[in-house]
């Protein structure tokens, strides 16, 4: 393929979203393409991100290709007014063009008017098909995350030591294992890393900043000297892993999109070397089926039961992180996603 000069419509202004540099960005780098921040010049291709003004850049009259990527499964069924909402909101703003209306009808249309789709599963792909046949399932890379073996990572405290890492609006469901964590308290030792954000805006992303801490409830009061928040930095997030048992990746019910969140935080979980405990999202019960493991959290019952499980079985913990390694190795090496993000791009020059 030709060098490329590619102009980008970013999820963040300084591209240290990790949506911008462990996708676009990142492929970019290893090509060799150009990115352009100005969209007002010259380029090949034009690429949307999920933050973008869907509505300004499809409808203009250009004749450069347009990528619309879509990391989050706007396209799934989701209560009208939360929907109806959400594209009110963006659209008064300013964060989108054109009249007020529901997001799922900003969404859709400016699928059908792209000429590919970029998401990150194959569930989210068949929500985006019926508007864009050009449609290709691609998750994030994940080298920023080193590929450490369990014996690197291994706690060998009696003390169950438990990581959450990701953004703070996915925080909220870490409230399900509020009942776990008072429960098994009562009895041993259990201690929670939260490695996020310390502030998150409560609207739109980027209005009302609130403490993060705020989201989760009483579970700081649980596990008192036992709970701690630390800023989100890679090395942050390596030293905690290093320090814990187990990481969690609960989402909050309440979300209806949540089903089809992408695997990503499962698979750099399983890269670091520690064992996952998930809720039951698409994704991630497709992958837990994938290697036989049984890492499936449905109810608070669940929760308590599997954390007790995995943290008392050092053998248990370390055959899941050879076998969600492997499964790295084997469908997402970073050769093969480079491979997707050409044939992406391949598909509209």
């Amino acid at each position: 393929m030709a060098k490329l000069r590619i102009g980008y419509a970013p999820y963040s202004s300084d591209l240290n979203h990790p949506a911008d540099r462990r996708r676009l960005l990142h492929w970019a780098k290893k090509r060799g393409h150009e990115i352009v921040l100005d969209l007002e010049s010259g380029y090949d291709v034009l690429f949307l991100s999920g933050r973008s003004d869907f509505t300004k850049w499809t409808n203009r009259a250009i004749r450069t290709p347009v990528i619309l990527d879509l990391v989050d499964g706007y396209l799934g069924d989701e209560d009208v007014w939360r929907d109806w909402s959400r594209g009110v909101g963006k659209v008064l703003t300013g964060q989108n063009s054109g009249t007020p209306r529901n997001f799922r009808k900003i969404v859709s249309e400016a699928c059908f008017l792209s000429q590919a789709v970029a998401c990150e599963t194959s569930e989210q792909r068949e929500t985006i098909l019926p508007y864009c046949s050009n449609t290709h399932a691609i998750l994030d890379f994940h080298e920023e995350f080193p590929l450490r073996k369990f014996s690197e990572t291994t706690n060998k405290e009696s003390k169950a030591s438990i990581i959450w890492e990701g953004l703070p609006y996915t925080a909220k469901g870490l409230l399900q294992l509020e009942r776990a964590f008072t429960e098994i308290s009562k009895t041993k030792p259990i201690s929670l890393e939260m490695v996020t954000n310390l502030k998150y805006p409560l609207l739109f992303g980027k209005y009302f900043l609130q403490d993060t801490v705020k989201i989760i409830g009483k579970i700081p009061a649980v596990l008192n000297d036992n709970f701690k928040i630390i800023e989100w930095k890679l090395d942050s997030v390596l030293r905690s892993a290093a320090k814990s048992q187990i990481a969690v990746l609960p989402l909050d019910p309440v979300a209806t999109l949540n089903h089809l969140k992408a695997e990503n935080r499962l698979l750099m979980m399983w890269r670091i070397g520690l064992p996952v405990l998930a809720s039951p999202s698409l994704a991630y019960s497709r992958v837990m089926r994938s290697i036989d493991s049984s890492g499936i959290c449905s109810t608070p019952e669940d929760w308590e039961m599997k954390i007790l499980e995995l943290t008392e079985s050092e053998r248990t913990r370390q055959e899941i992180v050879e076998k969600g390694q492997q499964y790295i190795r084997d469908t997402h090496s970073e050769r093969i996603v480079l491979e997707s993000w050409d044939k992406l791009f391949g598909s509209v020059i």
